[in-house]
Formats: structure tokens, sequence, C-alpha cells
């Protein structure tokens, strides 16, 4: 994925093993570049594969919220 930063399937593929290995950070943050990187159907892929990992964390949990704002930042 770090070779090929335009591939959305191994940007999700990337981030589902760093949240695995509890890179939780690294995982948001690759997926936030993604958005900012994509447009159209892949972006809209991305940011609801993202919004979904945030699913799996309590809603105030600190990565969230900065990720959350990272990902307002990347599409506005």
């Amino acid at each position: 994925a770090d070779a090929n930063p335009d591939d959305v399937d191994a940007q999700l593929a990337a981030a589902d093993t760093e949240l695995a290995l509890d890179r939780v950070d690294a995982a948001f943050a690759r997926l936030v570049s993604a958005v900012a990187r994509t447009d159209g159907a892949d972006r809209d892929r991305v940011r609801e594969h993202l919004v979904g990992l945030f699913e799996l964390f309590p809603p105030d949990d600190q990565r969230v919220t900065a990720a959350r704002r990272a990902l307002a930042r990347a599409l506005f």
C-alpha cells in the first residue's frame, strides 16, 4: 500500500491490518490521506470504510475524535 498510494483496495487492506495490529492512529491517518487523494466513488468508499472503523470504538475515544476532525478537513 505504501508503494501504491492510489490503490484504494490496498489502502483499505493496509488500514485493516494496521487496526488489527493496534496501530489505530496509523490506520485512521492512512484512510484520511486516501480520502484527500481520491474523489468520486473511490472517495466515498474510503470514507465509508473509515466511518465504519470509527464505530468499532467508543464515540468519545480521542483517536476517533481526532480522525473525525482530520476527515472533515480532508473532505472540505
